[in-house]
C-alpha cells in the first residue's frame, strides 16, 4: 500500500503538478510565473504579484532535476536579480505590477530569505552564480540588527519569527551546499532565537515581539500550528546537515503540535485568535514533522501515520478535477473557501512530498 501510494505521489509530482506549473503556470508575456491559478488551472490575471513568488517557484523547478524546468529556475531567478531590485533606493522588490514592474520595495527579510533560498538551489544544481549570491549576502547585511534582523529597511515593528525561521531553512541548506562556516553561524543565530524568545516551555512558538525580542501581550500575539510544526522539520534537517543536536525538546514541540489539530486531524490556520480555517500549506507541515519524528524514533501514541496525514490531504486537498493542483482552504467543517491555489503553496507541496517519497532523508 505505501509503495503504491508513493508510485501516486511521485506520479502527481512528476506529470501532474510540475508540468502544470511550468506550463499554464507561467506568463507567456513576462516569462514569470502567475501568482496563482483558479480551480479550473487558469491564470488569475489580475490578482497582484510578489516578488517571492518567484523566488519560491525557482526553487521548486531547481529542485525538480529536470532540465527544463531547471532553465527556468533559473530564467526566473535572472528575473529577479536583474529587475527586482528598486533603481532608487536599491531595495529588493515585493508588490509587482501586471508588466512585473516594482510596485514596493520595502527590502523585506522574508523576501531576501527566499531569495537566498533559490539561489541554495541553483548552486546545487551547477549555476554559475556564486556573484549573485554575494550581492544577497550584501543586501542581507543592511538588515542585521543586534541580535538576528530586522523585518525591513524601514525597521518595521513587530519583529517577527516567521522571516527568521526562513532564514533558519535558507542558513541550513546554503551551508549544505557550500560547507561555508559563516552560514553554520547564521544558522545558529536563529537556532539561539528559537530557543531563547520564540519557544516556551509548553511547546507553543510566538509569533510577534517588540524591539528588545520580548514577546506581544497575549491578546497581540498569535499562535499559527503550521509553523509549529515547520520547525520541528527545520531542525531536523538541521541536526542531519550539521551533525549536531540542536539542543531542542521535539517532542514537546511535537506534542504540542498534535494537540491543536481539529477534528479532522488536521491542523487549523491559527489560534489565539482562532480562524475556522485550515490552508493546505499547514497540513505539509503537519506531515512533514510526522515523518521527521517517525524516522527518529520519537512516536508519541496520538501521533497520525505519515500515510494517513497524506490520505486527509488527497481527500481534502489534492484530489481535484486539475490535474497536478490542489484547494487552498477548507473551514475546519471541510467545506470549501478557496477559489485559486496560489503557486507560493507549490514549495510547500513540493519539499513535503520529496521528503516523504525520501523516507524522511533528503529533500
Amino acid at each position: 500500500m505505501t509503495l503504491d501510494f508513493k508510485a501516486r505521489l511521485q506520479n502527481w509530482l512528476q506529470e501532474q503538478a510540475l508540468p502544470l506549473w511550468t506550463g499554464a503556470g507561467v506568463d507567456p508575456a513576462t516569462g514569470t510565473v502567475w501568482e496563482a491559478l483558479d480551480h479550473n488551472g487558469l491564470p488569475c490575471v489580475e490578482m497582484p504579484r510578489r516578488l517571492r513568488v518567484q523566488a519560491r517557484q525557482a526553487y521548486s523547478f531547481a529542485m525538480s532535476g529536470d532540465p527544463a524546468h531547471q532553465a527556468l529556475a533559473l530564467r526566473l531567478f535572472r528575473f529577479a536579480m536583474d529587475q527586482g531590485f528598486d533603481e532608487v533606493s536599491g531595495h529588493l522588490a515585493a508588490g509587482l505590477a501586471p508588466d512585473m514592474s516594482i510596485l514596493t520595495a520595502p527590502h523585506d527579510l522574508y523576501d531576501l530569505a527566499f531569495m537566498l533560498l533559490a539561489a541554495s538551489a541553483l548552486l546545487d544544481m551547477g549555476a554559475d552564480i556564486g556573484s549573485d549570491l554575494t550581492r544577497l549576502e550584501a543586501e542581507l547585511a543592511k538588515l542585521k540588527a543586534p541580535r538576528g534582523w530586522y523585518e525591513n529597511a524601514a525597521h518595521s515593528l513587530p519583529r517577527r519569527q516567521n522571516p527568521h525561521m526562513h532564514m533558519f531553512e535558507t542558513a541550513t541548506v546554503l551551508f549544505a551546499v557550500t560547507g561555508a562556516q559563516r552560514f553554520r553561524d547564521m544558522a545558529q543565530e536563529c537556532l539561539d532565537l528559537f530557543c531563547d524568545v520564540f519557544l516556551t516551555e509548553d511547546g507553543r512558538v510566538l509569533e510577534h515581539f517588540l524591539a528588545d525580542w520580548s514577546p506581544l501581550p497575549e491578546h497581540k500575539q498569535a499562535l499559527e500550528p503550521g509553523h509549529m510544526a515547520e520547525w520541528i522539520y527545520l531542525i531536523d534537517r538541521y541536526e542531519a546537515v550539521t551533525g549536531c543536536d540542536a539542543g531542542v525538546p521535539l517532542t514537546v514541540l511535537y506534542s504540542a503540535v498534535l494537540a491543536r489539530r481539529d477534528a479532522s486531524g488536521l491542523l487549523p490556520d491559527r489560534l489565539g485568535p482562532a480562524t475556522d480555517t485550515r490552508r493546505m500549506w499547514p497540513q505539509t507541515e503537519l506531515l512533514k514533522a510526522v515523518i521527521a519524528m517517525t524516522r527518529r524514533g520519537e512516536i508519541l501514541p496520538e501521533a497520525p501515520s505519515a500515510e494517513t496525514v497524506l490520505a486527509l490531504m488527497w481527500e481534502q486537498y489534492l484530489g481535484t478535477p486539475v490535474a497536478g493542483g490542489w484547494y487552498d482552504k477548507r473551514s475546519g467543517a471541510g467545506v470549501l473557501l478557496s477559489d485559486n491555489m496560489p503557486a507560493s503553496t507549490f514549495y510547500h507541496i513540493l519539499v513535503a512530498l520529496r521528503f516523504y517519497l525520501s523516507d524522511g532523508t533528503s529533500v
